[in-house]
């Protein structure tokens, strides 16, 4: 079983500090897992994400310095998701299709305010 206790800081929290690396977010997961009753959030909740970062984190963690620069910089997650997703793009690398093709329908569904 994990260290991980849902008392402990979040996994974003943590991860916005450098104390925990992005591939880190496993045990995380793990540990909420394991936690059966005893933890009452939610997923996303227990990471310390929004219903709408962790939406992007499930397409790729690769992302996760996307998500937290834009709540660092308070802007909407779309502006850091897009430059992304260029990026990604532009990369033209066949592995990433099913995840640009998810970042595509998250986009679109995700306008500019």
């Amino acid at each position: 079983m994990s260290d991980i206790s849902h008392e402990a800081p979040t996994f974003l929290k943590l991860y916005s500090e450098g104390l925990v690396t992005a591939d880190e977010v496993d045990d995380y997961v793990e540990a909420w897992h394991e936690s059966g009753d005893e933890e009452t959030r939610e997923l996303h909740e227990y990471l310390g994400m929004t219903w709408e970062e962790h939406g992007v984190w499930v397409i790729t963690p690769r992302a996760l310095p996307a998500i937290l620069a834009a709540r660092r910089a308070n802007r909407p997650l779309r502006e850091f998701v897009a430059p992304f997703f260029e990026t990604l793009r532009s990369a033209a690398n066949p592995d990433d299709r099913p995840v640009l093709h998810a970042m595509s329908y998250w986009l679109q569904h995700h306008p500019p305010e």
